[in-house]
């Protein structure tokens, strides 16, 4: 078969092109992401159901299920970890070098495994690599990507290859099964043509996608479906740059692109914006027209904007509780959508369900791992929070729940510099026995005045008892770890045996927790027979392979503020939205939109790697690194044509500073003419908002300001704590 690529002009008009609708609108189809699914289900209905409409991300899942596999990543991280730690000469690297090499690879060994792991998906062959062009990083990972395909275990690191028909086929049906399982409505839609699939909007090609297209077109004709638009040459011109590279044929079915043009449209303004903006990068400066400056709003820092979004967010689920992303006022794309990592403070359930390592129990796996010292194969205490974190997470017995916690809390002073449990228990019988001897009531007052004698003896008993308990706890997971042979397998099935006699069967769970904790041991049932070993360091770094678990499809967006990636397929909602939404875009500086702080490849790989130091002539190596190089690009195609496609209204908005440094808005907007705009936040120049009564464990706690509100709302524990 074979693989060709199809522009269109308006995706609001696809159906108006008969042949390219008949070609498109009856087989596999697959998109760059859920948004553009959900986009093209909203303009074109039934046309575009989940059984017959999925992800790029569904395929290649379906297709290299081994590959990204629970079992494949952990077999990769311990093979990896071992080679590294074990290679000693290099040509041309003195001893310490190589060891400082070592050092820094083991500190970013998830990169290092990322760039390893693009490697083996571009098919390298270490023989194209000239090693005169390398830096000392970029040797050294040729030097593990030798030895791991030296090694006997050099199986794991290769891909699935010259699939048949039948296995290709049985991938696509799984991915659409897939699909259908993740729908939040039934739907019930079938591909009725299966001799060729469509591949729509993907601009960062991955190389696993790059792979499964290639194998794919060997059976079926592979359709890769982009918007183009001829009046903005310049703008779009980074499409034609990345699918220029597959050397295959493009069509372009012709169609009326869009002028704006209904002066009463509600989105008449921002449309205009994007044509001037793109007559403006096409050198046709004659033909601009710009009335009045474009209003844009200036947030003085990222905290600034998150209170901003926390605001619109806030208000949506007061609006619609089940599903307050939908019911946003405005819509907000931010080209460094970085605000979501403080909105996650305000709002942790919109960003997943509560995973378990955000509860107490799997913040204790992480602090007794991190506590763990495998040289001495004892506790080494360099952060005293961690022996908080597993006295709060309700595993070590106590007369109540919470009083661990408590009494930590009026020990904690007495614990200063303590780097051992035994140093900790060593000043708590000190206190009991002072206590002990001090009969003299006058003493007795004076000593009630220090926190940790005002403590009682019974607390400090069961104090005692815990940090024993704690003390034989890691021992029974970690101790030895590095000397047993298969320790990752005797991890996992102590870890498994735990879980399910002590946690599962045992103690009281919430439905949620209890569903947490099931697809934990599921996760793990892929694992307990893997027969490996590595070091301790290497088994912290993937437990969160295990311990986190992704957000139940439906359940939640894992964001608030999105990204540019996913205007595309979202503007298309507001066609038939009636209520007329406002898309924000924001973060509209040259920094944000050039993301100048944004790496193109995983360290130590950079672009001298990919373009001077090898050049191989496969079509996929060189669609990888065009596409990479062009993410910059992207994001201002996705501000034009957000702009231009949108039916609703609009916002633009900047954060001024970051850091110290002052930026000023995108340039393309400042040449047109701006007119700033400060946010002033209501909130702090009038009096705070009364909230209304908040429950906790149906109990009212009375009336609170906003700021309680976001205080209840970062740690309702802490909060009730306070009241």
């Amino acid at each position: 078969m074979s693989i060709v690529i199809y522009t269109y002009r308006d995706p609001y008009k696809l159906k108006e092109n008969s042949t390219l609708w008949n070609e498109i609108s009856l087989c596999p189809f697959f998109c760059v992401a859920q948004t553009m699914v959900n986009g093209l289900k909203t303009v074109y209905g039934k046309a575009f159901q989940a059984g017959r409409v999925t992800t790029v991300k569904n395929l290649t899942d379906a297709l290299y299920e081994k590959w990204v596999g629970t079992a494949c990543v952990v077999k990769q991280h311990a093979e990896l970890d071992n080679i590294i730690v074990n290679i000693s000469n290099m040509q041309g690297l003195s001893e310490e070098e190589i060891d400082n090499l070592k050092k820094a690879f083991i500190f970013n060994r998830n990169e290092v495994f990322s760039s390893i792991r693009t490697m083996f998906e571009l098919k390298m062959e270490p023989q194209n690599i000239m090693d005169s062009y390398l830096s000392s990083e970029q040797r050294f990972v040729v030097a593990v990507f030798n030895k791991i395909l030296e090694a006997d275990k050099a199986e794991n690191f290769r891909l699935e290859q010259n699939f048949t028909k039948e296995q290709i086929d049985e991938a696509i049906s799984n991915a659409m099964i897939t699909a259908r399982q993740n729908a939040s409505v039934q739907e019930k839609s079938e591909a009725e043509v299966t001799d060729r699939i469509v591949i729509h909007g993907v601009h960062q090609f991955s190389p696993l996608l790059l792979r499964a297209i290639d194998e794919i077109s060997q059976y079926k004709k592979v359709i890769l479906l982009i918007n183009y638009q001829e009046q903005y040459k310049s703008v779009y011109q980074t499409w034609i740059d990345i699918y220029s590279a597959f050397d295959c044929e493009i069509k372009n079915f012709d169609g009326i692109e869009f002028h704006p043009s209904d002066i009463m449209s509600v989105s008449y303004e921002g449309n205009l914006l994007a044509q001037n903006m793109g007559r403006l990068m096409g050198g046709r400066k004659e033909d601009i027209l710009v009335k009045e400056p474009y209003k844009i709003i200036e947030f003085d820092n990222m905290t600034e904007f998150a209170n901003y979004a926390a605001k619109v967010f806030e208000d949506a689920e007061k609006k619609d509780p089940e599903h307050p992303m939908s019911a946003m006022r405005e819509q907000i794309y931010a080209a460094d959508s970085s605000a979501n990592d403080i909105l996650k403070i305000y709002f942790p359930e919109q960003f997943g369900e509560r995973q378990f390592l955000n509860y107490p129990l799997g913040h204790f796996f992480i602090a007794i791992a991190n506590m763990w010292d495998p040289e001495a194969n004892s506790i080494l205490i360099s952060d005293i929070n961690d022996i908080q974190e597993c006295l709060g997470a309700g595993i070590l017995t106590e007369k109540r729940v919470g009083r661990l916690a408590s009494t930590f809390g009026k020990l904690e002073a007495l614990f200063e510099g303590c780097t051992s449990i035994e140093d900790m228990l060593f000043r708590i019988r000190k206190v009991k026995k002072n206590k002990k001897f001090v009969s003299d009531e006058k003493k007795q007052e004076y000593l009630s005045h220090v926190s940790y004698y005002a403590v009682s003896t019974e607390e400090l008993n069961e104090m005692e008892d815990a940090l024993k308990d704690l003390e034989e706890l890691a021992s029974f997971f970690y101790e030895d770890f590095e000397k047993r042979p298969g320790n990752f397998k005797t991890f996992y099935n102590k870890l498994k045996q735990y879980l399910q006699e002590q946690i599962l069967d045992e103690r009281e769970l919430s439905e949620e927790f209890t569903d947490i904790i099931t697809r934990v041991l599921s996760r793990l049932d892929e694992v307990e027979n893997i027969s490996t070993s590595a070091s301790f360091e290497c088994l912290k770094s993937t437990m969160s392979l295990y311990l986190v678990q992704e957000t139940k499809p439906g359940k939640s967006a894992n964001w608030i503020v999105r990204n540019f990636e996913q205007i595309d397929g979202d503007v298309l909602r507001t066609h038939k939205e009636k209520n007329g939404s406002t898309l924000h875009f924001a973060c509209l500086t040259d920094e944000d939109i050039g993301s100048v702080n944004q790496r193109e490849f995983s360290w130590p790989l950079t672009r001298d790697f990919f373009e001077v130091a090898q050049n191989p002539i496969d079509w996929k190596y060189q669609v990888y690194v065009r596409a990479r190089k062009e993410y910059k690009n992207f994001k201002r195609y996705a501000l034009i044509y957000g702009l231009e496609f949108n039916r609703g209204k609009y916002k633009l908005s900047f954060v001024k500073r970051d850091g110290d440094r002052i930026r000023d808005p995108y340039y393309l907007l400042s040449i047109l003419g701006l007119q700033k705009e400060r946010n002033v936040d209501r909130r702090i120049q009038q009096k705070s908002e009364q909230l209304p009564d908040i429950q906790i464990a149906k109990a009212v706690t009375g009336k609170y300001r906003i700021y309680d509100y976001y205080r209840y709302k970062i740690c309702k524990k802490s909060f009730c704590l306070r009241v």
